[in-house]
C-alpha cells in the first residue's frame, strides 16, 4: 500500500542525515542530529521542560482553543477553513522548527500521546470521533507516534489502536424478505436502492481490537506549496459540531494532496487553495460483492480572505466520488468533471450516472475587538441542470449551516463564551417538482458518501438536522462549560421508506464538561444524559388521539488524557 511506504521514506531521510540514526530525546530535548545546530529547546525556550509536543486533533481542545484566540487575541485565521492536524500543528506552533535552517540534520519530537474513552450506556453515540466507533458500552483510542523533519520534508506517524466493546442493542434488519439477501444483516434499512450508502447500525457483533495508522502523514514544502500523501482527517468548512463537506466523523481517508502551504498574495486578497485525491473503503457490513469495494474521491476546496477584511474568510469546496476499483490518478481531475444528476428519476441526467458529487460556499467572519465571529455553509448534492434551474430551485437538495461564537474577557485570564450552530440536510420542498435525493446517498455509487461505514460529512448523517447551543467559562489552564442539542435522525426515511404510521427519531441531550491542565497532564470530561424519542421510527397508535413510541434513555461520558505542551 501506498502509505506502507512512509515509514520507509523516513528511515531513509533518517539515514541520510545521521549516519548512527536518530537519538533517543533527554526529558526537555527535541534534538536535532548534530551539535552544530542549536536544539529546539533553546531555539523555543517558552516550550515546557517534558518530552512530548502535542498534535492537534480535529475536534478536540487545542481547535477549540485556536478558535477562542481568533475572537479573544486577533490571532492569524489562516488556513482555518481548510484544516488538519498537521497544519493546525503549524497555527498553533507545535512545529515551530520548520523554519530552522538545518542542510543535514533531522529535527524530530515524540507526540503526546493520548487516550481517549467513551462510555454509551443503552445506545451508540458518536460524534466526530474519527476512527473510534463509540458503541455501547466502552469505547477506547491510543493516539502515539513522532514526528520528524529532514529539509524541507515532515513526517507524523500518529498511529491510533482502537478498542470497542461493542455490546448488544437493539437493531432492524435491511427489508429484503422474500428476496435474495444481497446486503448484510446490519446494513442501513433506510438506504437501499435507488439511492443507497453504506451506514450500517452496528460494526459486527463482538469487540473490535484494531490498529490503523490514523493521524499519519507526509508533506513535502516547496516554498508556498505543499504536497504529500496523509491519512489523516480533514475538515472543511467553519462548522463547530457538522463540517457538510468533510469533518472528522469518518476514520481519516488515505489521499494524495497538493495545498497552498502559504497564502497565495493577489489583488483580491489571500487565497489558499486544497487538492485531494483519496480511496474510500466500504464497510464489512455492507454487500457481498468484493468487485465494488474501493471508490475515488476527487475534492477541491479554495478560500478567500479578501483585501479590504481580511478577517473575513469565504470558500468554496466540491467533491466527487466514483466506483473504482483502483486510485487511478486520472480520477484527480474528476472534480472539475461533470457529475450528471444520478439523483434524479432514471432519463433526468446530464451524463451517465457514473459518479456522483457535493458541492459547497462557506464563509466565516471574525470581528476580534468585539470577540465575536459568525459563520455560515451552504451546499447541494445535486448538480443543478443549468443557471435557469439553478435560479428556479435554489433550495433543491440543499443543507445548511449556520452558527455563531461570543466570548468576553473577565479578570484573571477567564473567558466568558457562548456558541451555537444549528445544521439542516433535511429533504427540501422542491421534491413536488422532482424527487430530491438524500444527503450522502447517490444511485450512482451505491455505498455513498461514506468511508469505512460512516458519513464523511456532517455527523448528523443523512437528511438529519440539529440545534446546538454551549455555554463555558476559560481559564488559562482550565475549563468549565455545559451543552445542549436536539437531533432529528434520517428524516428522509420517515416519508419514503415506512408506509405505516410512525414518528421522527429525535435525540435530546443536556451535557457538562470540563477541562484541567496539572503539570504535563491534560484531562478531558463530558457527561450528557439523553433520551432517543421513537428510536428507529418506533411509534404505535394505542388510541383516536394518543401513539407511543420506543423510547431509549443514554448516558455518555467522555475522558480524554494527553501529555505535552500546556495549551497556548
Amino acid at each position: 500500500m501506498l502509505f506502507g511506504l512512509l515509514p520507509l521514506i523516513c528511515s531513509v531521510a533518517v539515514g541520510a542525515a545521521s549516519p548512527v540514526g536518530v537519538p533517543v530525546p533527554d526529558a526537555g530535548a527535541f534534538g536535532p542530529a548534530g551539535d552544530s545546530i542549536p536544539t529546539l529547546q533553546a531555539l523555543h525556550s517558552d516550550l515546557p521542560d517534558v518530552p512530548f509536543l502535542p498534535l492537534p486533533i480535529l475536534g478536540r481542545e487545542d481547535e477549540d482553543r485556536l478558535r477562542l484566540a481568533h475572537l479573544t487575541r486577533g490571532s492569524s485565521t489562516r488556513g482555518f477553513l481548510l484544516r488538519s492536524p498537521s497544519t493546525l500543528s503549524v497555527s498553533l506552533g507545535y512545529e515551530p522548527f520548520w523554519d530552522v535552517p538545518a542542510e543535514n540534520a533531522v529535527f524530530w519530537s515524540l507526540l503526546s500521546p493520548e487516550l481517549r474513552t467513551v462510555w454509551n450506556s443503552d445506545l451508540p453515540h458518536s460524534m466526530n470521533q474519527g476512527s473510534l466507533w463509540a458503541g455501547r458500552g466502552l469505547s477506547t483510542q491510543l493516539t502515539a507516534g513522532v514526528r520528524f523533519r529532514f529539509r524541507n520534508a515532515a513526517l507524523i506517524l500518529a498511529p491510533h489502536v482502537v478498542r470497542e466493546e461493542n455490546r448488544a442493542f437493539q437493531t432492524a434488519s435491511f427489508p429484503e424478505a422474500g428476496l435474495p439477501r444481497d446486503r448484510h444483516v446490519l446494513a442501513s434499512l433506510f438506504h437501499y436502492p435507488p439511492a443507497s450508502m453504506d451506514l450500517p447500525l452496528r460494526f459486527g457483533t463482538e469487540p473490535r481490537t484494531f490498529l490503523e495508522l490514523g493521524q499519519s502523514s507526509f508533506t513535502v514544502r516547496t516554498g508556498r506549496v505543499a504536497f504529500g500523501a496523509a491519512t489523516e482527517n480533514l475538515w472543511w468548512g467553519p462548522g463547530i459540531r457538522n463540517g457538510l463537506l468533510m469533518s472528522a466523523q469518518a476514520p481519516g481517508i488515505p489521499h494524495l494532496f497538493l495545498r497552498t502551504e502559504r497564502p497565495l498574495e493577489t489583488r483580491a486578497g489571500n487565497v489558499e487553495a486544497r487538492w485531494l485525491l483519496g480511496r474510500l473503503v466500504e464497510s464489512d457490513y455492507f454487500d457481498f460483492d468484493p468487485e465494488n469495494d474501493h471508490r475515488s474521491l476527487s475534492a477541491l476546496a479554495l478560500t478567500l480572505a479578501p483585501a479590504f477584511e481580511p478577517n473575513l474568510t469565504i470558500g468554496v469546496a466540491r467533491a466527487v466520488y466514483a466506483p473504482s476499483g483502483r486510485l487511478p490518478l486520472g480520477s484527480a481531475l474528476d472534480v472539475f468533471r461533470s457529475a450528471g444528476r444520478p439523483s434524479t428519476a432514471p432519463g433526468d441526467t446530464l451524463l451517465a450516472p457514473d459518479r456522483d458529487q457535493l458541492f459547497t460556499l462557506f464563509a466565516r467572519w471574525v470581528f476580534p475587538g468585539a470577540g465575536f465571529e459568525a459563520f455560515g455553509e451552504w451546499g447541494r448534492y445535486e448538480q443543478p441542470k443549468s443557471l435557469r434551474d439553478l435560479l428556479e430551485l435554489p433550495d433543491h437538495s440543499r443543507g445548511y449551516t449556520v452558527g455563531m461564537q461570543y466570548a468576553r474577557s473577565a479578570p484573571g485570564s477567564t473567558h466568558f463564551r457562548f456558541q451555537t450552530e444549528i445544521t439542516n440536510l433535511e429533504p427540501s420542498t422542491s421534491y413536488r417538482i422532482r424527487p430530491p435525493g438524500e444527503w450522502y446517498a447517490s444511485r450512482a455509487v451505491p455505498q455513498g458518501y461514506t468511508h469505512r461505514g460512516r458519513t464523511i460529512g456532517a455527523a448528523i448523517g443523512p437528511s438529519g438536522s440539529s440545534q446546538w447551543l454551549a455555554a463555558d467559562v476559560l481559564g488559562r489552564r482550565w475549563s468549565a462549560g455545559v451543552y445542549g442539542a436536539r437531533i432529528r435522525w434520517e428524516n428522509e426515511a420517515l416519508y419514503t421508506y415506512l408506509p405505516e404510521f410512525r414518528r421522527a427519531d429525535v435525540t435530546l441531550l443536556m451535557g457538562v464538561r470540563a477541562t484541567a491542565q496539572a503539570g504535563p497532564l491534560r484531562v478531558s470530561a463530558e457527561y450528557a444524559p439523553s433520551i432517543r424519542l421513537n428510536y428507529l421510527f418506533q411509534a404505535q397508535p394505542v388510541s383516536d388521539s394518543e401513539d407511543r413510541g420506543v423510547d431509549i434513555r443514554n448516558h455518555t461520558v467522555q475522558v480524554t488524557l494527553a501529555s505535552g505542551r500546556p495549551l497556548p
